[in-house]
């Protein structure tokens, strides 16, 4: 019984797993998100926002995508939102931000 019972629940994560992923744009990226955080503020008067309690600079050619649009306006970043980030390779510098669902989990790593 109780075997069957963990089958069960097992097929169901998996499926509820593979339904969020199925939620997603495809111009979201299908690996996951190089990091993936809470908005805490956010200055474009300065090019600055702070994500889960770290500051971070915004590239100028910076690429906000929105789960119903490629490329949105900055203004849709909001406090408290969940967005997964991408960075360049020198330094705090964000190049792209991917708005995310507020029921979005990150795949754990290994």
């Amino acid at each position: 019984m109780f075997k069957k019972f963990t089958y069960t629940l097992v097929v169901a994560v998996m499926f509820a797993s593979t339904a969020m992923a199925a939620d997603l744009p495809s111009y979201y990226p299908k690996e996951g998100f190089q990091r993936v955080g809470i908005l805490d503020a956010v200055q474009l008067d300065r090019q600055v926002i702070i994500i889960s309690d770290i500051p971070y600079s915004l590239a100028n050619n910076l690429i906000v995508h929105s789960t119903t649009s490629y490329s949105a306006p900055t203004s849709q970043l909001r406090l408290g939102a969940k967005i997964g980030y991408k960075m360049a390779r020198s330094g705090r510098l964000i190049t792209e931000i991917w708005l995310l669902p507020s029921n979005y989990k990150s795949p754990q790593r290994r």
